[in-house]
């Protein structure tokens, strides 16, 4: 056992962790980039829409260019265009359901082919998932005190499933994930203003945004807020431009036709709360249980706040929460998680406590085993990507309770 014990510990810590990191980061790289140049068009050998949701996307940017940002929330309007780019009839399609922002960031590429617009596309995902992950490196300095540790940390996030599979496969995750870290490394840098540009422009995601204001709120953060809040209204005030003034309508009114059909599809995979229990228990047993399990969130977020000085774990916890309590978040959404585990594990090590082997391990599992996870939600009738989540958020509010108590956190550098 001793023999097993000290083989384990040294897989999980540099530099054997390290050698890991490098090795998997580059193979992950290369077969990312086989993919990407593999694509010939956007339907492949199986009549499957490829890659990922970048056809939504593009759909949406496609109506824009062609002045017919009116009818951006008409789902009809969007099949007929959506078949028109597939260059046949789509039996599964993927509408074009986000607020505006995606689509009018994509709209000067409309004149590419399909694939080169893709590749335009995973190279600004790239670029986001680089300055991500250098980023959090930054934000974890007793995790990563070395230039090799701070690869490896760096190396390690790019190269998570769900990160990677959404830096190459069409989604927006990685994007997402990398405007959360970065408008943290921003705050406790003090560049208040590019905190704020960062949050606003997550209003693309909206549902991560009222709690990371929360978090903002809680560190007095005013300037980033006031910024935040002003980025989000230029976001609104563009869509009024180019679609109409009530587009936040339209959009829920598209999310509402397009729900049940999604949820019947998809509702397995999605980790949040609502979703899970719907899926779990289903009925009306199923929507009491959620409420009371988002009660519970919300009463243990509140209790973990009053406790907690460090600025990144205000943020870890506020952005765990809201993802448990959002209405919409697919398996590879869990690639934000990466952002508050990494922050846990460095309050840790400031502490002087760093993370034990069962804990390295837990993690280890969670990293190596996540394809498997979301998939056997067949088979045990649950997604277990929210109980793992929830752990995540457990263990942070833990990590709270364990620091002084004081009623308002202070933003502070590293």
């Amino acid at each position: 056992m001793g023999a097993i014990h000290g083989a384990l510990d040294k897989v999980t810590r540099p530099p054997v962790l390290s050698i890991f990191a490098i090795l998997f980061g580059v193979l992950t790289a290369l077969l990312g980039l086989s993919y990407v140049l593999s694509l010939a068009g956007p339907v492949s050998e199986k009549n499957e829409v490829v890659p990922g949701d970048y056809m939504a996307f593009e759909t949406g940017a496609v109506l824009l260019a062609e002045g017919r940002g009116p009818d951006l929330y008409d789902l009809d309007v969007q099949k007929t265009t959506q078949d028109r780019l597939a260059g046949m009839p789509l039996a599964n399609w993927q509408p074009y359901v986000n607020p505006p922002l995606l689509a009018i960031l994509l709209r000067p590429f409309v004149g590419l082919p399909y694939v080169q617009g893709f590749w335009v596309y995973a190279a600004a995902m790239v670029v986001a998932g680089i300055l991500g992950s250098l980023a959090l490196a930054t934000l974890v300095p007793a995790l990563a005190r070395t230039p090799i540790e701070r690869v490896t940390v760096a190396l390690l996030a790019l190269a998570f499933h769900p990160i990677a599979r959404t830096t190459f496969g069409g989604q927006n995750t990685v994007l997402t994930w990398a405007l959360v870290t970065g408008s943290l490394w921003a705050l406790v840098r003090g560049r208040r203003v590019l905190a704020g540009v960062l949050v606003g422009l997550l209003s693309y995601k909206p549902q991560y945004v009222p709690f990371l204001a929360l978090a903002l709120l809680l560190t007095r953060a005013w300037t980033t807020l006031a910024v935040a809040a002003a980025v989000t209204l230029v976001h609104y005030a563009l869509g009024a431009l180019l679609l109409s003034p009530d587009w936040p309508l339209r959009m829920l009114a598209a999310m509402r036709a397009y729900r049940p059909m999604e949820w019947h599809d998809n509702v397995k995979t999605h980790f949040s709360l609502v979703p899970f229990f719907d899926y779990a228990v289903g009925g009306a047993a199923g929507r009491a249980l959620a409420a009371l399990a988002a009660l519970a969130v919300l009463g243990a977020l509140f209790v973990s706040l009053r406790r907690v000085r460090d600025v990144r774990l205000v943020w870890a916890l506020c952005l765990v929460a809201g993802m448990l309590l959002s209405p919409h978040l697919q398996y590879y959404d869990f690639g934000v998680l990466v952002l508050p585990v990494a922050i846990g594990l460095d309050a840790l090590a400031r502490r002087g406590t760093p993370a034990t082997l069962p804990l390295r391990l837990v993690v280890a599992v969670i990293y190596v085993g996540y394809p498997w996870f979301y998939l056997y939600a067949d088979r045990i009738g649950f997604q277990p990507l929210t109980l793992w989540t929830i752990a995540i958020f457990a263990w942070l509010c833990a990590l709270a309770a364990a620091t002084r108590s004081e009623r308002r956190a202070q933003p502070q550098a590293l």
